[in-house]
């Protein structure tokens, strides 16, 4: 996908593994690149079940959504969370709202709040597709499942991402 996230289809699709019981609150905003500029948003409250709440927003102005219309958008309601530390946090969500109708399925990604300021320390992964087939849509619990293999973290150029455990 000419977007730079890979589709990612996580073969742990029969079971979710348990996990340790933390709770926590995700906020942040930036870019993860300068030249394209790609910006991210993302605020989130994550249960100790697993369960999140919140949203996230990609703006990619190097790419060119399937309207024909650039920057590429991308806007998720996130449904799952996992607190892989105190400063480390993995997102499963679904698509709420594109301007690219073949890119609408589960996305999944990370974020890492590394201290003050976040520009040049904090870090985000891209966004993640369940697979490349608009007919099917991954589940978001997946993310329970989902290590920082699976979503590799990029240092932002600015902003500041905040996790709370």
């Amino acid at each position: 996908i000419p977007l730079g996230a890979a589709s990612l289809v996580i073969a742990l699709v029969s079971s979710v593994p348990a996990i340790a019981a933390t709770s926590g609150m995700v906020s942040g905003q930036g870019a993860l690149s300068s030249d394209p500029r790609r910006n991210f948003s993302v605020s989130a409250k994550i249960n100790a079940d697993g369960t999140a709440s919140g949203h996230a927003t990609l703006i990619n102005k190097a790419f060119t959504g399937g309207n024909g219309k650039a920057p590429y958008l991308l806007q998720l309601d996130i449904k799952c969370g996992k607190m892989v530390d105190a400063n480390t946090a993995i997102f499963g969500g679904t698509v709420k709202r594109t301007n690219d109708p073949s890119l609408v399925d589960t996305v999944y990604f990370s974020v890492q709040d590394n201290g003050e300021p976040g520009a040049a320390k904090d870090k985000v992964s891209r966004a993640y597709f369940f697979d490349n087939d608009p007919a099917t849509t991954g589940d978001p619990a997946l993310c329970l499942g989902a290590t920082l293999t699976d979503l590799p973290l990029e240092t932002i150029v600015s902003g500041n991402i905040n996790v709370k455990s």
